[in-house]
Formats: structure tokens, sequence, C-alpha cells
């Protein structure tokens, strides 16, 4: 098979799948996970070694490649070291931002309140992001709705997060507002 593969270019790491019956071509898969990206592959007829199908990594559909090279890049293996070295800085950000979270809210926690916090006082009330530059908001707000669409473990957290802030923002209001006030 690898003979077969090599004289249809398919060159390099290659996966050979058996198949399932006799009557099923096998399949050879190059695995070739640097830039740029080789992932042909071809069907081998196994009574007759020839090449009856074949599909090129440059005519997957955009999307397929995006995936691709997103899986390859999450594993590290797209750039090779800079990647890795990417993903290690990463993580180290991400453990230094959930660690400076804990110690911001430790700080400001209620029974605190008498002390002053080494990062200053909660935002008072809310609807801060109102304060962004409008440009921000114009900007960010498609941004964070097409990465909540590509990623849904990135939109379905969000949105629910979204809807219990608005409902604990209702609940508030409706609990300060006094009766027979408009509002």
């Amino acid at each position: 098979m690898q003979q077969v593969a090599l004289a249809g270019g398919i060159d390099g790491r290659v996966t050979i799948a058996v198949p399932a019956d006799a009557g099923t071509a096998w399949s050879v898969t190059q695995e070739d996970d640097r830039w740029p990206v080789g992932r042909d592959s071809i069907a081998v007829d196994a009574s007759t070694g020839t090449v009856v199908d074949r599909i090129d990594f440059a005519d997957w559909p955009v999307m397929a490649k995006l995936t691709q090279w997103g899986i390859y890049a999450h594993m590290g293996s797209l750039f090779g070291l800079p990647n890795q070295l990417l993903l290690a800085a990463l993580a180290t950000g991400l453990i230094c931002v959930i660690i400076w979270g804990y110690r911001m809210w430790w700080q400001r926690r209620p029974t605190r309140s008498d002390r002053k916090a080494f990062a200053g006082a909660p935002p008072a009330g809310r609807g801060a992001w109102q304060q962004l530059p409008t440009w921000a908001i114009v900007a960010g707000v498609p941004v964070v709705f097409g990465l909540a669409w590509a990623l849904p473990l990135f939109g379905i957290p969000l949105l629910a997060f979204l809807a219990a802030d608005i409902a604990i923002g209702t609940l508030r209001n409706r609990r300060s507002t006094p009766p027979g006030a408009p509002g």
C-alpha cells in the first residue's frame, strides 16, 4: 500500500486504514501536521493496486481547512516550537488571571468591607459597559458574537451568564423600586 501511496503523491507519515470488507478500498491519508498542512488522501483497490479515488487538502472546503488548522494549532503541532511556546504562554497567563481573580475577590469579599482593598473597590452598580467608548462596543459586540457562534463551548456559557445577569438585574431593580413609583 505504501508504494502505491508514494506513486500517488502521498509521502511522509501516512495512516493506512484497513477496509471492513474485501469489496471496499483501502485508504491512505497523509499525516503532515506542519505548515502547509498535508492531508491528502487516496483510496486504493487492494486487488489491483490502483488508485480509485483521491481527495486533496487543497480541495477541502474553507471551514474544513480552518477546523483542521485549529486542531493542529490547539495541539501545538502546526508551527512546531513557536506554537508550543505561544500555547505555554497563554496557559501561564490564564493561570495568572484565575489566581489574580480569586485574590481580588478575596480582598473585596463582604467580610472585609471595613478594610481598604489593595486592588480597589468593585464597580458601583450595574451598567459599567455603558461607559465604554462607542468604537469599543461597535467593534467588540460583533467579534464576541462571531466567537460565540464559532466556538459553542464559549458561546453557550456566555449566553447563560448574560441570561442570569439580566435576570438578577431585573430582580434587583424590582426590589429597589418603591411601590407606586414609576419604573
